[in-house]
């Protein structure tokens, strides 16, 4: 395995190898992860706030033998155009639309080492950490959002190494300003609905919190996990079953409409807004097989006295993905972490057996165990 770049490396890429290899990236690996389906790449467009740039960066940087391409903020691919041939290659090794590009992942690349460092970069060759790519060169540029100065994601141009001419660089540099200019003029700042439901009930709009009843709650978590949008039948199944009615969900609407203004649309419903939360960052970090950083975000069951059927069936499967992550990984600070969300008596028994007898937390561990077991 490859683990020294050598000293004439330039300090942005071995740092980033640093960076990579501390996050065991391995250097053999063939490819990067697909992360989404085509279907949900489509929702997940509609909803970014870049997608009003992609034709200005398209028409910017239209090259022949290059592909230009556009991420999010967590370096999954959103949107990957330009020559037939090279898109064919690409997609051969995973670059392209559905697939994450973030360091932790897939090493060092333009894309990632941009998210990661906020500054444009090149990654030529061999500087990628996976050989995969050592036929490639890359140039990315970030994107930040003008009202917020929040990162939204790279603007990259790629290419066979042969086909790429040094001033791509500078023209990449340049495009994702011109966007970032473009969405201070048409863009309307784009509100932010933050939904913390794991183990409590906290939420905010723009950073002012919510005064939410536990229905309010339900209904933002189904429209959460469907960002495409919901009728008001749907609703009523997905927050009641068979019994729903879909007055009484336009009715709690209505209520909730009055808290969220305009963030809420209807025809279908469906959230106007960057919706965060904890229970969504457990999912993305699921997808990408990161048991380390789902572990850390699942601080409880989510919404614990809902019996909602949408709610339920989210509330089992990420703890029980969590869990099964966790328990593979073996790794003791995750244990810990997810030993916390509850008295889960095979998790109780890992920690006793990898804590030293000596260690306090030994004691602790053993005595919940105990009553795990009783």
């Amino acid at each position: 395995m490859v683990t020294d770049l050598g000293e004439a490396a330039r300090p942005v890429i071995a740092e980033s190898w640093r960076r990579s290899l501390a996050a065991r990236v391995d250097p053999d690996r063939h490819e990067a992860p697909v992360v989404y389906a085509p279907d949900e790449i489509e929702d997940l467009r509609g909803t970014h706030p870049l997608s009003t740039a992609v034709p200005l960066l398209e028409h910017t940087l239209s090259m022949d033998e290059t592909i230009m391409i556009v991420t999010d903020a967590g370096g999954h691919i959103l949107w990957c155009t330009g020559d037939n041939q090279v898109r064919h290659k690409a997609e051969r090794v995973h670059l392209t639309e559905g697939s994450r590009w973030s360091e932790d992942v897939i090493g060092t690349n333009a894309m990632g080492t941009a998210l990661a460092t906020g500054r444009p970069v090149t990654v030529h060759s061999r500087e990628h950490l996976v050989r995969t790519y050592h036929g490639w060169t890359c140039a990315a540029s970030p994107i930040h959002d003008p009202h917020t100065g929040l990162l939204l994601g790279v603007v990259d141009v790629s290419g066979p190494l042969r086909t790429m001419h040094p001033a791509v660089a500078q023209l990449v540099s340049a495009a994702a300003r011109l966007a970032e200019h473009q969405l201070l003029q048409v863009a309307p700042r784009h509100h932010v609905l933050t939904l913390n439901f794991l183990g409590g009930l906290h939420a905010e709009i723009d950073g002012r919190p919510l005064v939410l009843t536990l229905r309010n709650a339900e209904v933002l978590t189904a429209l959460a996990l469907h960002p495409k949008g919901l009728t008001a039948e749907q609703l009523a199944l997905l927050l009641y079953g068979e019994r729903g009615n879909p007055t009484t969900v336009r009715a709690e609407l209505h209520r909730l409409r009055a808290q969220l203004g305009g963030v809420l649309l209807t025809r279908p419903y469906r959230l106007d807004a960057v919706v965060r939360g904890d229970f969504l960052d457990v999912r993305t970090a699921l997808r990408s097989g990161d048991a380390g950083k789902a572990t850390r975000h699942y601080s409880g069951e989510l919404l614990p006295r809902s019996d909602a059927p949408v709610i339920r069936e989210e509330r089992v499967d990420l703890a029980a993905a969590v869990r099964k992550g966790v328990l593979e990984r073996g790794d003791l600070d995750a244990l810990l972490s997810f030993a916390d969300s509850g008295e889960d008596a095979e998790v109780l028994e890992r920690l006793r057996l990898l804590l030293p007898a000596a260690d306090p937390r030994h004691a602790l561990v053993s005595s919940r165990l105990r009553r795990a077991l009783e």
